[in-house]
């Protein structure tokens, strides 16, 4: 995975590159006057443990062009309901590395809170916050974050906010979307063609309102040139150190993370590489899209044809698309992806075969067991007796669960 630091001056300032050694692996400049500075992450594969390099992925982050601190004035939207969650912990971290000790002055980086729909400003735990920022002087600010909320409530941004945003990325400037944060730049159409990291249980609903963009669940936070998703809560922290460390430097990203607690370059996401995820990476938008609302709807699948108006789009040209990408029908695949998820279940969990049946979309266990019995060779409960020693291993009780169909 590689990011990419484009600096609008001829040459890097000392403050841009400084402390990098440690976190950097390559740097090549080209270019000019337009520098692109190229950089390289040493330690991605920690971070996304079986994930391959991809080049779409990039970084592309406009020095601030201060000459005096503090070195980023951030502007944080707070949407309607938002979460509190990701906003603090994004803060938390920022407050921890804009000062020399732990007084919380805001000297290295600085920040308001301002109203992305009506006050008064109240978290969706109900913990009200009054503003200290107005969205009318958002041009003087060098990053926007924009902290979403429950969905219910996004209706109450202010279209103010959208055309704000539209200008912010023809500026190049960072923007950030944290846990719901996402549907705001995707309504203001900035995340059209590009990737972003969206929480599960809001990734259908998403792939429905906005099909042009390429949304993903199983990576900590997305990098997309300026633009920065996350799908919330303390990944936020992982994506405040990203701008601390570019426009500060690594020790104070070490500082923040040393009084947060929490270890650098931890897997917050845990995920597996997918079976099929070669195969997806070279498929069409029309696709991923539709393999996303699929692994988003693993306990309530739909008629193909449904999928299909969801997409907007026709049954007939989805299976096209699956049939030449991914070598089996939409219904068969989506299939493949609920037994995959019933045996992670049956393997990881002290759930009955009823209700692993339940919870992967089947509509009684005994089409479930015939199902898996048809796609493994053996029963659910075959399947979870036979995985006895590798859990006895592994020193976690072993669970054989009622009999089958119970």
């Amino acid at each position: 995975m590689t990011a990419a630091l484009a600096a609008g001056a001829s040459r890097p300032s000392q403050a841009a590159l400084r402390g990098r050694s440690g976190s950097w692996r390559q740097i090549t400049m080209t270019g000019a006057p337009e520098l692109q500075v190229c950089i390289e992450l040493r330690k991605i594969r920690h971070r996304f443990p079986g994930h391959p390099m991809r080049t779409d992925t990039l970084l592309s982050l406009k020095p601030t062009g201060r000459g005096s601190l503090p070195y980023l004035r951030v502007a944080i939207l707070l949407c309607p309901s938002f979460t509190l969650t990701p906003m603090a912990s994004f803060v938390d971290a920022l407050r921890l590395a804009a000062d020399r000790q732990d007084n919380s002055a805001q000297v290295y980086f600085a920040w308001d809170f301002i109203a992305a729909g009506p006050t008064p400003l109240a978290a969706s735990c109900g913990i009200v916050m009054t503003p200290t920022g107005n969205i009318r002087d958002i041009e003087s600010y060098d990053c926007i974050v924009v902290c979403g909320g429950l969905l219910r409530a996004m209706p109450g941004v202010f279209p103010e906010v959208l055309a704000a945003l539209r200008r912010a990325n023809d500026r190049g400037i960072p923007i950030i979307g944290l846990c719901t944060g996402a549907f705001v730049l995707a309504q203001a159409g900035i995340l059209d063609g590009r990737r972003c990291a969206l929480q599960f249980a809001t990734i259908s609903e998403f792939a429905h309102r906005f099909p042009k963009a390429r949304p993903v669940t199983e990576e900590n936070y997305v990098i997309d040139r300026n633009i920065i998703t996350g799908p919330g809560s303390i990944v936020a922290v992982d994506i405040a150190m990203i701008l601390i460390e570019h426009y500060g430097n690594a020790g104070r990203a070490r500082k923040a993370l040393d009084y947060l607690l929490l270890k650098p370059m931890s897997t917050r996401i845990l995920s597996r590489r997918k079976p099929y995820q070669e195969a997806l990476d070279n498929a069409s938008q029309l696709t991923a899209s539709a393999v996303a609302v699929m692994e988003a709807r693993i306990d309530t699948p739909c008629s193909i044809d449904e999928l299909a108006r969801k997409l907007n789009t026709n049954r007939v040209r989805l299976s096209r698309a699956f049939d030449a990408e991914m070598k089996t029908s939409p219904g068969a695949f989506w299939r493949r992806i609920r037994l995959l998820q019933a045996r992670e279940l049956l393997y990881g969990s002290r759930r009955t075969i009823t209700e692993v049946a339940y919870e992967t979309g089947f509509s009684d266990t005994a089409h479930f067991c015939s199902s898996f019995k048809k796609h493994y060779g053996m029963t659910p409960l075959e399947f979870r007796k036979s995985q006895r020693p590798a859990l006895e291993e592994a020193g976690r009780p072993s669970w054989s669960g009622p009999a089958e169909g119970q």
